[in-house]
């Protein structure tokens, strides 16, 4: 296990809860002592970050025996959320006692796993906990003819098609969308690499946790890493809109030696100081529904009105029904528009990282979107290394759709000289 010194900054955004509390740690005078040889410490605290990214905390007691008497277990939660999914917590804590009996003398790991067994304590995802699109949602989808490919994150089944060979291009969508947002980019640039488009979890044909509580800006976030991590990509160019990028930054931020080249188009990575008022209208009408009705945001969204009845229908395909849109209708409300907000510390930090790196950078905009319009500045401050402006002229927020083809041939041009 490896300890870390957390910020009193980042601590100050979160809320401590009690998950385990042993009393009489040294009626085992050898864990005891194993415990606070390997933590360095009789009484205080150390932290760590669990692989589902959550912060815990060891609090150890000396209550005067030379060696920790008492010892509780903490959770450190974003303040202004609600709790993790239980399953996530028990495999967490899981790991801890796992880490103890391999530290300790006298105890089997083994036995710890024998008696979570025992006690009934779920680490994966509990039955009908999620929720899978079925299949035949996406039959006869016009202009979108790639075989459905899938990988497993975290127990959860994530979709993607892929084109082409060479360096991978990684496309990431936004909200409410899916990788059919791109079809009209896949193959114009599946000639300058590998072209991998996935469906974020909750989205497309990727599997859908039920729970609102499943979608935390952290946990999408590590979802695509583990996407990353699991078809191990290296030496990627990033393509990114709206919550792609807001997602897609982070991860960069997270493992930037993966990456070497990055577009970001109408998207930005919102540090909590405050946000436009286009945007503010769409998270409160956004969470004021029941169900969003795609097609007609799609629509009402679209600039050059091209699109086609069936192609409308086909940003539909993924919800047959309100419960499949619990990541859909989360998404407004996780952007960080206040400096306490939920993922404002951590896009701090990764906007901080992201200033370090140098690799060639690319902000085509479409010049009709008032909701991302600021952040294409902001980018541009962050980015050392930006090719200089490009506008998609009469084109709105989804600009895939609406200059998918136009987009893709900036794209390459950019890539042909980078």
């Amino acid at each position: 296990m490896k300890f870390i010194t957390p910020t009193a900054e980042e601590l100050s955004f979160l809320r401590p809860d009690p998950l385990l509390w042993e009393q009489e740690l040294d009626a085992r005078p050898e864990v005891a002592e194993a415990i606070e040889q390997a933590t360095a410490t009789p009484a205080g605290s150390v932290y760590w970050r669990s692989t589902h990214d959550h912060l815990y905390s060891l609090e150890l007691m000396d209550s005067g025996r030379g060696r920790p008497s008492m010892a509780r277990v903490f959770g450190y939660w974003d303040r202004y959320e609600p709790r993790p999914v239980e399953h996530e917590i028990d495999a967490d804590l899981m790991e801890f006692l796992i880490w103890v009996a391999q530290t300790s003398p006298g105890i089997d790991s083994v036995d710890v796993l024998k008696v979570a067994q025992f006690a009934g304590i779920n680490i994966s995802w509990p039955e009908g906990a999620v929720l899978r699109t079925p299949e035949e949602r996406f039959s006869n989808i016009p202009g979108f003819d790639y075989e459905p490919r899938y990988t497993e994150v975290e127990g959860l089944r994530m979709a993607y098609v892929e084109q082409g060979e060479g360096d991978p291009v990684l496309m990431l969508h936004g909200e409410p969308t899916w990788g059919y947002l791109y079809r009209k980019m896949i193959e114009p640039l599946s000639s300058a690499g590998r072209v991998v488009v996935p469906d974020l979890i909750g989205f497309g044909r990727s599997d859908k946790p039920a729970a609102a509580n499943a979608y935390s800006y952290k946990s999408h976030v590590r979802w695509v890493r583990r996407f990353i991590e699991a078809m191990d990509l290296k030496n990627i160019t990033l393509v990114c809109q709206d919550w792609g990028g807001m997602i897609g930054l982070r991860a960069l931020a997270e493992m930037p030696e993966r990456f070497s080249r990055l577009v970001a188009t109408n998207t930005g990575i919102a540090d909590g100081r405050g946000s436009t008022e286009a945007f503010r209208r769409w998270r409160r009408f956004s969470q004021r529904v029941e169900m969003l009705d795609v097609p007609l945001l799609m629509r009402n969204t679209l600039k050059r009105k091209t699109i086609t009845d069936a192609e409308l229908q086909a940003y539909a395909a993924p919800f047959p029904a309100k419960e499949y849109q619990t990541a859909a209708l989360a998404f407004p409300r996780l952007v960080p528009t206040r400096l306490d907000h939920a993922g404002a510390y951590d896009n701090r930090s990764a906007i901080e990282k992201l200033r370090t790196l140098d690799l060639p950078v690319f902000l085509p905009w479409a010049d009709g979107d008032p909701i991302t319009a600021p952040a294409e500045k902001f980018l541009r401050s962050i980015f050392k290394n930006c090719a200089p402006q490009a506008t998609i002229k009469d084109a709105g927020h989804f600009i895939q759709e609406d200059a998918g083809e136009e987009l893709a041939r900036a794209i390459l041009e950019w890539m042909a000289k980078s």
